[in-house]
């Protein structure tokens, strides 16, 4: 299955979804990182800290902008848009959930 052959819907869903996944990942690397790699009080826990920082920026940014970059690189404006803006609703969609359970966990 191609890319072209995927709805804007979908695919923004597809891409909310591993930002999702992704953010997830990496919030359990920090949850339980001192118990996977110990207490780290020197230089190279900043050092973790901003590499994992620098690269989650770049991952997340393909995931969010990448296709539709791509789409407007090849001006297809009005693709590009509407995939951008279905994946901001779906991750809007997943904050305001994410939101509701923490209001409903307390």
């Amino acid at each position: 299955m191609k890319l072209t052959n995927l709805s804007s819907t979908l695919l923004g869903f597809l891409q909310a979804t591993g930002l999702v996944v992704y953010v997830s990942l990496i919030c359990s690397l920090f949850v339980h990182g001192e118990t996977w790699f110990g207490t780290m009080g020197n230089f190279l826990a900043p050092l973790f800290f901003l590499l994992v920082f620098v690269f989650s920026a770049v991952i997340t940014a393909l995931l969010v902008l990448g296709r539709s970059g791509f789409l407007f690189w090849e001006k297809r404006y009005k693709e590009s848009f509407r995939l951008l803006g279905w994946t901001l609703g779906w991750t809007s969609f997943y904050l305001i959930a994410l939101v509701i359970t923490l209001i409903s966990c307390r």
